[in-house]
């Protein structure tokens, strides 16, 4: 995403798209070394999942525990902060998905 909220707005608009989504965890991992921007998020659990119209996405996994992770694990799309911004930036929104 751009610091630009012309160009974000542009990009977000297709989030509702995505909103109220429910499916399953096919795969996933801990990200202990996150890249530039998310460093102050690490540990933190990415995976692939299957939503029940049979698409599937790369996407971040929150609230939740590892101990809690598993394949077939039941989630749904949320909206939240991308990552962290300083004060008089623009703040960026994506899809992530927490159990259900």
């Amino acid at each position: 995403m751009s610091n630009s909220p012309v160009v974000n707005w542009r990009e977000i608009k297709s989030l509702h798209k995505f909103l109220n989504k429910k499916g399953e965890i096919l795969v996933w991992t801990k990200v202990n070394v996150g890249p530039k921007g998310f460093e102050h998020q690490v540990p933190y659990f990415v995976g692939i999942v299957e939503f029940e119209d049979k698409t599937k996405r790369s996407v971040q996994i929150v609230d939740c525990e590892e101990k809690d992770l598993k394949v077939g694990l039941k989630i749904e799309t949320v909206v939240r902060k991308l990552g962290k911004v300083e004060a008089a930036e623009v703040i960026d929104y994506t899809v992530k998905v927490k159990p259900i």
